[in-house]
């Protein structure tokens, strides 16, 4: 209608100025003509290019609709054609979206009937905690894994899943991408190994324990309790052969009380012990036994050679009955124990005989002219000895330059892989982004590491300058405390100061003492069980205090309290309640590269300081504390508690600044 509507408005302007022009018909009659021509040709041409548009998009659109297809047919042939259960669920609702068929195969139902299923159908009761977990890592970091955890099919039966879980936006929504795998062998076949494992330790830790020269009783006491914990005995006893009538000695007993030791021990004698290992359930057992809860006894004959020199019994307090490889296993340690036993015996006898002719040989040594002889051996010890220790300082300064050069080393190239891993990332989108986080992460740990060598370098050789300057120490443990409270609050840990608000001020290294409060606090953290209580004090010690605590103190640093010189120091506490630290450990601590023990029987749950340093944490405290002219110790009561003194001003009476 457009252009019929144009041409009558323009004809009638043509029959409007020739009405009062005066044209003449026949050029009014061509300029409408004319007209006619021009605007049917300007239709005709944008109709072709209207069509030629039309022609031109739907091409367009059918190559987008093949790609959609082919992405789409892409997308699905991955999804199947993966060797591991892959699900897509919704990050709000948690409705399963995708599904390939490896998880179809790996719960036995379908997409619909999955979807149908509750967390109650799917997770046995003893998994929620577990489950949970899993779920609150996946919605605070966008990625969450857990291996071992326990699944149920549709049929009712179990498997143990390996699960890697990961939230990935998609235009306006965001999806859940889970890939899951059953490990129930490989965790079984894990297990089966590390069985086998501690098996072997037990058998070589018999042997090592006999011919290192610890006592007989030690090491029968140890290898009971080991194996008790290796096969799940609650009670156990070994009785030894003694005498030529190889009568049967004294028990070494564990979880038995004394009156049934001595009931277990009637009626054993040599002859009566069998080669092999016998069991006896609870019909067979005597009814004492019976009657304090013991329902299996299994008797492990103690062989050296052909030749029984006793028994050792392990009790339970279920049904128990050994499988094939552990009543194999039991055989071996009864031989290996006989074995190693009876060469104990002999060496003590061996022993006892040489101690008499050393005895013998000494009484005549006194009697001769030998002690000139024994005094030039000692002049030539105490130049080895002096020789010995030249040596032993000069390889530690060449310890001490080698860990020197290499950390300095270390740093350049350590610069420039953790640059190019961080480039990497700024550009990376794909699946390659998890490794260069892993190189970044361990570059940024070892050039951790390398600075802590370099001060701990620093630090021993006394090279370190103090930058002192007056602080308080509430002040700084205020700021710690509120730079590790998501980590306390993650482990429901809580951080008590007290006290500190009356200590005086002192002249410090704000950067050392950072540092030193900073490991105290995070060990206090690390070693805590979850729900824990951690405790700051302080307090001002005179030397009078310090001469009442010169024992305690000396067994750390000996001749402390002697260079005291009469000075008023600041005592720091920072104790927690977790399982402590070994009386035997308690001075070690603070040696170069030593670790504490297993940190898994320390705390549970523990995340991301599971895995264990390098043993410079504690060194590195004790040198910048010994920097300050203090010292620092440890204790064990009921949790762990380290201490360390920094000293104060030179009068012995701080001035009250509060």
């Amino acid at each position: 209608m457009a252009p019929l509507t144009l041409f009558i408005l323009l004809n009638l302007l043509i029959l409007l100025v020739g009405h009062f022009l005066m044209f003449p018909g026949w050029l009014l009659t061509i300029s409408t003509l004319a007209l006619a021509w021009a605007i049917g040709k300007l239709v005709f041409s944008q109709r072709r290019r209207e069509k030629e548009a039309r022609a031109g998009l739907g091409h367009e659109l059918d190559e987008m609709q093949d790609e959609v297809e082919k992405s789409a047919r892409r997308y699905w042939s991955l999804l199947e054609g993966a060797g591991n259960a892959i699900f897509v669920f919704h990050a709000d609702t948690g409705a399963l979206e995708e599904m390939n068929r490896k998880g179809a195969e790996l719960f036995g139902c379908s997409k619909g009937e999955l979807n149908a299923l509750k967390m109650t159908d799917l997770v046995p009761p003893e998994e929620y905690d577990k489950f949970r977990a899993l779920v609150i890592r996946l919605r605070r970091r966008g990625r969450a894994d857990a291996v071992g955890l326990t699944l149920r099919r549709k049929d009712g039966t179990s498997f143990q899943a390996e699960i890697d879980a990961r939230v990935i936006p998609l235009n306006n929504e965001r999806v859940v991408h889970c890939i899951m795998r059953d490990v129930t062998e490989k965790l079984a076949a894990e297990q089966a190994v590390r069985q086998r494992n501690r098996e072997l330790s037990l058998l070589n830790a018999i042997l090592t324990g006999m011919h290192g020269g610890e006592e007989l009783s030690a090491v029968v006491e140890r290898t009971l309790r080991e194996v008790m914990d290796l096969l799940g005995a609650t009670g156990g006893t070994v009785r030894l052969f003694e005498g030529e009538d190889r009568h049967l000695g004294e028990a070494c007993a564990l979880g038995v009380s004394e009156p049934l030791v001595q009931l277990l021990g009637e009626g054993i004698s040599k002859s009566r012990i069998s080669f092999e290992v016998t069991q006896r359930e609870s019909a067979g057992l005597p009814a004492e036994l019976r009657e304090s809860g013991w329902t299996a006894l299994s008797e492990v004959p103690l062989l050296a050679g052909k030749v029984r020199i006793g028994v050792m019994q392990l009790l339970h307090e279920t049904e128990r009955t050994y499988s094939d490889e552990e009543l194999r296993f039991l055989s071996a340690v009864g031989r290996q124990m006989g074995s190693a036993l009876e060469k104990a015996r002999l060496f003590e006898e061996l022993n006892w005989k040489s101690t008499e002719l050393l005895r013998s040989h000494r009484l005549l040594e006194k009697t001769s002219h030998n002690l000139s002889i024994s005094e030039s051996k000692l002049r030539e010890n105490l130049t080895l000895v002096e020789q010995a220790n030249f040596e032993l300082s000069r390889l530690d300064r060449m310890k001490n330059q080698f860990l020197g050069m290499v950390s300095h080393e270390f740093n350049t190239p350590l610069t420039s892989i953790i640059s190019g891993a961080e480039h990497l990332l700024a550009v990376e989108k794909g699946e390659n982004r998890a490794v260069l986080e892993m190189v970044r992460d361990g570059g940024l740990r070892l050039k951790e590491l390398v600075t802590d060598l370099l001060k701990l370098i620093k630090l021993e050789a006394r090279g370190g300058e103090l930058n002192k300057t007056p602080m308080h120490l509430q002040v700084l443990i205020e700021l710690l405390k509120e730079q590790y409270q998501p980590l306390l609050s993650g482990r429901r840990q809580k951080l008590h100061i007290r006290e500190l608000d009356q200590l005086p001020f002192f002249e410090g290294d704000v950067e050392y003492l950072e540092r030193v409060f900073s490991e105290l606090l995070l060990n206090a953290i690390k070693f805590s069980p979850e729900g824990g209580e951690i405790v700051v004090t302080g307090r001002v010690l005179d030397p009078d205090d310090l001469a009442r605590r010169r024992e305690d103190l000396e067994r750390f640093n000996p001749g402390f309290v002697a260079r005291s010189g009469g000075r008023c120091f600041m005592e720091v506490a920072v104790k927690d309640n977790g399982i402590g630290i070994p009386p035997e450990e308690l001075r070690r601590i603070f040696e170069i590269f030593y670790e504490i023990g297993d940190i898994r029987h320390h705390s549970s749950g523990w995340g991301n300081l599971a895995g264990k340093g390098a043993g410079l944490g504690l060194a590195i405290v004790k040198g910048m504390v010994e920097a300050h002219g203090g010292m620092v110790w440890a204790d064990s009561n009921q949790g762990s508690s380290f201490y360390l003194i920094l000293p104060l001003e030179q009068e012995t009476h701080q001035p009250e600044l509060f």
